[in-house]
């Protein structure tokens, strides 16, 4: 085979994919992994109890192998997860005699460091000067909390820390909102920036840094939920609007208002437990075209509701789009199942 045959080849396989809303909001999940390391786990787990309760009803179609592949992801998700709890342990165990808290300030070399801690509302960073094994400076370089918290509590903290110059555990914060939570993260990151001052520092194995950078990320925080919550609310807005917009003529079901205008001058009103046209409008635009496929048959094609429709929506027209998708896919999937026979 030529590459000129293959590329529009994998164009098109491409563009078939690109098709399946279920590939999209795949892609949707990566994406958000991506933006918050913190939601990995949540989205790592919502991906997959998805997959496992569709392969499931699926399971006469598609067999009970992709059963087995998620069972068996699950298990190394696991084995890799403890593998690498018991190397944080010892880890952790090798760095006590190391803390660079108090006197451990004469095991940091002189140099300027850096280090990240977890705030209140996201990541704070530091960089932290050493000289003489005293620390000397300490500069703020990335903060998303309360100023009132960083003037007053992390500025008592920073001239505690600078007057003795040694990392010294912070006082009790005041009643400021999520100062507690906000002087704990300035406090770690000043601390990991010691650390890398410290020679020969133990540091967690290649797999676990892997493992659990790729698979667990962060733990979850408010921000990431609030996050993750719009993100799904424009997430879901966008894919039925690209839904729709991929699939040529059901983009009218969009401007549906849900009024049930149409349904009081359909004739057929409900069939299926669907009411008509409306419910048929939704499953358009939800793309479950089978099932609009299915119930079909009872619509008359009067067009009564396109005239009661206060956008002009017409019913029939969108019925008619969703029923050449649901006979254009199945075509499809015969061709290519016919394709890999032949192969």
């Amino acid at each position: 085979m030529t590459s000129s045959k293959r590329s529009p080849d994998f164009l098109k396989a491409a563009g078939d994919l690109f098709m399946k809303r279920g590939f999209r909001l795949l892609v949707y999940v990566s994406i958000a992994g991506i933006l918050f390391p913190s939601a990995r786990l949540i989205l790592l787990i919502s991906v997959l109890v998805a997959l496992a309760v569709f392969f499931y009803r699926e399971r006469e179609k598609y067999g009970k192998s992709y059963l087995t592949y998620i069972g068996g992801f699950v298990i190394f998700l696991i084995v890799g997860y403890f593998a690498a709890l018991v190397d944080v342990h010892r880890v952790n165990e090798l760095r006590f005699p190391l803390s660079t808290i108090g006197d451990g300030i004469e095991r940091v070399a002189d140099g300027t460091y850096t280090g990240v801690g977890q705030g209140f509302r996201g990541p704070i960073e530091v960089e932290v000067k050493v000289h003489n094994h005293r620390i000397v400076s300490i500069k703020t370089l990335e903060y998303q909390d309360l100023i009132s918290v960083l003037d007053n509590e992390i500025g008592e903290f920073k001239r505690t820390v600078l007057e003795t110059g040694k990392l010294v555990r912070p006082a009790q914060p005041g009643l400021f909102r999520g100062a507690t939570q906000t002087l704990t993260g300035y406090f770690d990151a000043v601390q990991a920036a010691l650390n890398k001052g410290v020679a020969d520092y133990p540091v967690y194995g290649f797999f676990s840094r892997v493992f659990l950078g790729a698979f667990i990320g962060k733990a979850p925080d408010r921000v990431t939920l609030n996050a993750l919550a719009i993100l799904f609310a424009a997430f879901m807005v966008f894919e039925y609007t690209l839904q729709s917009m991929l699939v040529p003529g059901t983009g009218r079901s969009i401007n549906c208002y849900n009024c049930a205008t149409c349904v009081g001058a359909c004739p057929i009103k409900e069939a299926e437990g669907i009411q008509f046209p409306m419910g048929l409008v939704l499953l358009t635009r939800l793309g479950d075209y089978d099932r609009v496929l299915e119930l079909s048959k009872y619509c008359v094609g009067c067009g009564r509701c396109a005239a009661k429709c206060p956008i002009g929506n017409s019913g029939p027209l969108v019925i008619s789009a969703a029923f050449q998708a649901s006979r254009a896919r199945h075509r499809n999937a015969e061709s290519s199942g016919g394709s890999e026979r032949l192969s």
